[in-house]
């Protein structure tokens, strides 16, 4: 009889980013928003890779660092896959390449052949932009 745990799937890509949302929010008051639209299965790595970590990233950042109450989530998959960020913390200093998980963020995004922005958000905050087209 063969051992069932070799069957075992890996989780899709959908509830693993929900799982990181809900690791990277922990025991905090943050209240989140998640959007997630279009065909998220059609993600392989490593693009997938560069979402999950996006998403840790940026999430991580909005508790740890912004004093943020609030976090919205926005991935969309199309032509592309685009990721919003957005929180009403205090932001981020100007000169972010300083930042070591920001930086690598935007090195993913430039070796993916896509795009990076973090600005201040619409109502403060943040809005971190990341994108890259699908293969």
């Amino acid at each position: 009889m063969q051992d069932i745990r070799h069957h075992r799937r890996r989780p899709t890509l959908r509830k693993r980013l929900h799982g990181i949302i809900a690791d990277m929010i922990g025991e905090s008051r943050l209240r989140t928003t998640i959007r997630l639209a279009g065909p998220v299965s059609v993600l392989a790595p490593p693009l997938s890779e560069d979402v999950e970590a996006v998403l840790r990233e940026a999430v991580s950042n909005a508790v740890r660092h912004a004093s943020a109450t609030t976090v919205s989530v926005h991935l969309r998959v199309h032509d592309d896959v685009t990721i919003e960020v957005t929180d009403d913390g205090i932001g981020v200093p100007h000169d972010f390449s300083r930042l070591s998980g920001l930086a690598n963020l935007a090195t993913r995004a430039e070796q993916a052949g896509g795009s990076f922005n973090v600005t201040k958000g619409q109502h403060g905050g943040t809005m971190l932009q990341w994108s890259a087209p699908l293969p």
